[in-house]
């Protein structure tokens, strides 16, 4: 109907906290109820994303369209967002048929508008470049881990010795650590 994301998710979520307080929990295996939940969150996961608005179908094919389908608080979060851009958009699109209607606002300094990534919530890249959940993006453009950049020299390997790896001899470091050690 009419009701918004946020207010659809509220009843659906009062009804179910109304039901679990009816559910017999005397389970005689704990991984069966551990299954039972998983189960029945899934399924309510189903429940929300069924009840939604058809202007919704797009982002609900992607989420069901994942090889592992998210939570549903996740997945609440993702509809969520796309109900607030939706309404973002709809009102830019009251300024008219005016090619200014169609230019993204930004600063005025030629800077692309800033990206916020949905999964870790941090600026300046999108879900399809978190390296949370793509590690293997992390040199992409040439650019190191972060944890690569602070020291270009090689970390000792666990049973390896420094003096195997130094380019002083043996008798140049015995004079190196007299000389520290005066």
């Amino acid at each position: 109907g009419d009701l918004s994301v946020a207010s659809f998710y509220a009843a659906l979520k009062t009804k179910w906290e109304e039901l679990d307080y009816h559910v017999n929990d005397d389970w005689k295996c704990g991984v069966d109820h551990a299954l039972y939940w998983e189960k029945e969150w899934m399924d309510r996961t189903f429940i929300f994303l069924g009840g939604l608005r058809d202007e919704f179908e797009t982002i609900r094919s992607q989420i069901l369209n994942c090889d592992e389908i998210p939570g549903i608080e996740e997945v609440y979060a993702r509809i969520e967002s796309e109900e607030q851009r939706r309404q973002i958009m709809h009102i830019d699109s009251h300024q008219g048929n005016s090619p200014a209607a169609f230019v993204s606002h930004t600063s005025g300094t030629g800077q692309r508008p800033t990206r916020r990534c949905s999964h870790c919530n941090k600026v300046g890249h999108s879900v399809d470049f978190c390296w949370d959940l793509h590690p293997e993006k992390r040199l992409v453009r040439g650019r190191p881990p972060p944890h690569r950049r602070a020291s270009s020299v090689p970390e000792p390997s666990p049973g390896s010795s420094n003096v195997a790896k130094s380019k002083l001899s043996s008798d140049q470091l015995r004079e190196l650590q007299a000389y520290i050690s005066r």
